[in-house]
């Protein structure tokens, strides 16, 4: 860190969610309230909201969140308090408290190591029900990645087809 709070990523400033809420604190008091939702958890995933509202209960910005359980160590354990803490970081971001950069250093250092890891086994048995059940066609995994093999795809990658065919077949139903 070149200053308290702020990361250097690929040449790009990004700040800590920490950082944010401190300068966001500092700037708006008790003026601006931050307040945070849960809009889906379950075993697999969280979903969150974070709105900063006025005192007349005005949403003044928004910031929105997705974790997977299974996509990193931290996420094992402790999925919902990073998916907050994204879902906050995005919203004062919104507000235009967001450094050089819409992301915070906590989510591109996530999407990094996201984007390093193979997919998870939990998905890869998931993308392979799809594929039987024929929600999914291998064709569609080939135009989309260049490939048509599972085990070669990155857990991004993998949240993407999974949360594709979640959306599709939610809108059949």
């Amino acid at each position: 860190m070149s200053k308290s709070g702020v990361i250097t990523i690929h040449g790009k400033e990004y700040k800590t969610v920490a950082l944010r809420v401190s300068e966001f604190r500092k700037e708006h008091g008790n003026d601006l309230a931050l307040i945070t939702e849960i809009l889906e958890i379950d075993t697999v995933r969280v979903c969150m909201k974070a709105s900063i509202v006025d005192k007349d209960d005005r949403v003044i910005a928004t910031g929105h969140a997705e974790e997977f359980r299974s996509s990193s160590m931290i996420n094992k354990t402790s999925a919902l308090e990073n998916c907050e803490t994204s879902a906050i970081g995005r919203a004062l971001a919104s507000l235009g408290l967001g450094g050089s950069e819409y992301a915070s250093a906590n989510e591109v250092q996530g999407a990094i190591a996201q984007q390093q890891n193979k997919i998870a086994p939990e998905k890869k048995l998931a993308i392979e029900a799809y594929l039987e059940k024929g929600w999914l066609e291998l064709h569609q995994l080939e135009r989309a990645f260049g490939h048509a093999v599972i085990g070669k795809l990155l857990d991004v990658e993998a949240d993407r087809i999974i949360n594709g065919v979640m959306k599709n077949h939610a809108e059949e139903a």
